[in-house]
């Protein structure tokens, strides 16, 4: 179904894990190892859902508590040289080719709960001049599903919530574009209430009418 275009849409804000990077395997190499660090088994497949979709407290807090085993998992990653793991991600087909469109009518941002490695995966790709914005947990001062996520990105667009839309794949991103009133164009996530979904990055500019 073709849905009628927005009348005043002035950027498309992405999510980056499972939206634009494709993390699985790259995430459940990552926490093995932070596991293995601190003498806990490498039960991260077993936790692959919590982990995509979380920011790197709670998905650490989801094997260990916020103890003592979690205060040295979260020094030993505020250390870790990331890079080798960055090298395993994967971007999803057409993600260049549909930043770049969409930019011809619109502006495009980031909000994540991926953290400090957020910009250096960016580059990794070659994708950090195709978004005018940014933002993690660490600039808005809380993970997604909370609005301040939103409003964080909102402000720093200097646009209200009707002149966006959100393209996430979670169930903390239906929760965040809930909480927030922003519509969210679902991708590949047919099970979320969203305002639209998608199957490819190609769909999205002739969904919103930037053809």
């Amino acid at each position: 179904m073709r849905l009628e275009p927005l009348r005043d849409l002035q950027a498309v804000i992405f999510d980056l894990d499972g939206v634009v990077f494709d993390s699985l395997h790259c995430n459940i190499v990552l926490y093995n190892h932070i596991l293995e660090k601190v003498g806990l088994p490498p039960t991260a497949a077993d936790a692959s859902e919590v982990i995509h979709r979380e920011s790197m407290e709670r998905s650490l807090a989801h094997f260990m508590g916020w103890g003592e085993k979690f205060e040295q998992a979260m020094a030993y990653w505020r250390e870790l040289d990331a890079t080798p793991f960055i090298k395993q991600l994967r971007l999803f087909p057409q993600v260049q080719e549909t930043l770049t469109r969409l930019r011809r009518h619109v502006r495009t941002a980031v909000a994540t709960n991926r953290q400090r490695t957020t910009g250096a995966a960016l580059d990794h790709f070659g994708l950090s001049g195709l978004f005018d914005l940014v933002v993690t947990p660490l600039d808005a001062g809380a993970p997604k599903p909370d609005p301040q996520v939103m409003e964080y990105t909102l402000a720093g667009l200097g646009l209200s919530r009707d002149q966006v839309v959100y393209v996430g794949d979670s169930s903390i991103d239906e929760a965040l574009c809930q909480a927030s009133n922003v519509r969210l164009v679902a991708y590949r996530g047919p099970e979320l209430k969203a305002w639209a979904h998608v199957q490819e990055h190609g769909e999205i500019p002739g969904l919103l009418g930037l053809e």
